[in-house]
């Protein structure tokens, strides 16, 4: 599932749009800096010639090919999947490749396109490989550091969303009026009192500590959405709402960045079932298969409160956006809109085994 990164969350295009000049301007310079390269191993004088020129523009259109083969299709595909030996394997067959093309161009076929120049091939398919598997480990860990650079960036915001978990995701207006559910059950001696009190003490616990750990099970997660949905309805008047919860497939040995889903079901329900109009609903699918969980959310618009700073900026979403973006990178589809009074979310998400 390489490529997964289509998002219809309107404050995604500008910095989509910001970090493709700022790949393209670093992508730029390194060219520059391998052609310039090149160009002092290969030029013939103590000056640059107008032939040097061309044959070291002619030797580097290849490995631009075979460069970006690998960054874009082999490295999403089996290094970042950790399929390591079907990388090892699809890397040696590019430089072998690689070389042998770069051979053969300069051996036989520059002469087709290029007669008067007279060009022949100075190295043999030792030597080329030798070029062209230096530039492929130089462009791959400039990549993969990039990737470092990020898991740093994710400490910090997993940090910072543990605070905001306990503030947004579980704040206390919604700890207050699920106290005051569970003060009327207990006043009407209802016999789901301690089940209920039991959710409430399971969503605290995990927030607290689980939240801690990078990854935790698939299982888990579930379990968190089940109580958390469960909490939610004995706030709403089952005639007046319907919340449904379906979960399909096998989560087990599956893991997942705590708290991922939640924000989605939070917000369904705040700008959703909150306003308690009659025909509310809030419907919930989680589908898993293979690996990959199909994740989607339905409700009503309803009437959010104006002075909700979250009804204006969707703090919560955009964290989790930015959370895909960091922890699961080409591994996701996000589609979120409005239409028909109806909000939606659709994840797309492949989890590592």
């Amino acid at each position: 599932m390489t490529g997964f990164r289509n998002m219809s969350i309107n404050e995604s295009g500008l910095t989509d749009l910001i970090i493709f000049r700022t790949r393209w301007w670093q992508h730029q310079v390194f060219w520059v800096a391998v052609f310039l390269i090149l160009l002092n191993i290969f030029k013939t004088s103590s000056t640059f010639e107008k032939i040097d020129l061309i044959y070291t523009l002619i030797f580097i259109t290849p490995l631009l090919g075979i460069t970006y083969l690998n960054l874009y299709y082999f490295i999403p595909r089996y290094l970042r999947r950790e399929k390591y030996l079907l990388y090892a394997l699809f890397f040696l067959v590019l430089v072998g490749g690689g070389a042998l093309f770069l051979y053969l161009l300069f051996d036989r076929w520059i002469d087709l396109f290029l007669p008067n120049y007279y060009f022949i091939s100075y190295y043999s398919i030792g030597q080329l490989m030798i070029y062209t598997g230096s530039l492929l480990l130089l462009s791959t860990l400039l990549k993969l550091s990039r990737s470092w650079f990020m898991l740093l960036r994710i400490e910090k915001i997993t940090t910072s969303h543990q605070l905001k978990s306990l503030q947004s995701q579980i704040n206390p207006h919604f700890l207050l009026n699920s106290l005051q559910s569970i003060y009327a059950l207990s006043l009407e001696k209802s016999d789901r009192t301690p089940e209920v009190i039991l959710k409430l003490s399971e969503i605290l616990k995990y927030t607290l500590y689980e939240t801690e750990h990078p990854k935790i099970s698939l299982e888990q997660e579930i379990g968190l959405i089940r109580d958390y949905v469960e909490m939610y309805r004995l706030r709403t008047d089952p005639d007046r709402t319907d919340i449904n919860l379906d979960i399909k497939g096998d989560p087990k040995n599956l893991h997942i960045a705590p708290m991922l889903l939640l924000p989605f079901i939070e917000n369904s329900f705040k700008h959703g079932l909150r306003s308690g109009q009659k025909g509310a609903f809030m419907h919930i699918r989680l589908k898993v298969t293979s690996g990959t969980i199909e994740f989607s959310t339905r409700n009503n618009t309803g009437v959010s409160d104006p002075l909700d700073p979250d009804h204006r900026k969707g703090i919560g979403i955009e964290n989790t956006r930015q959370r895909l973006e960091l922890l699961y990178p080409e591994k996701y589809d996000l589609q979120i809109g409005e239409a028909n009074e109806t909000f939606s979310v659709n994840l797309k998400l492949e989890l590592n085994q």
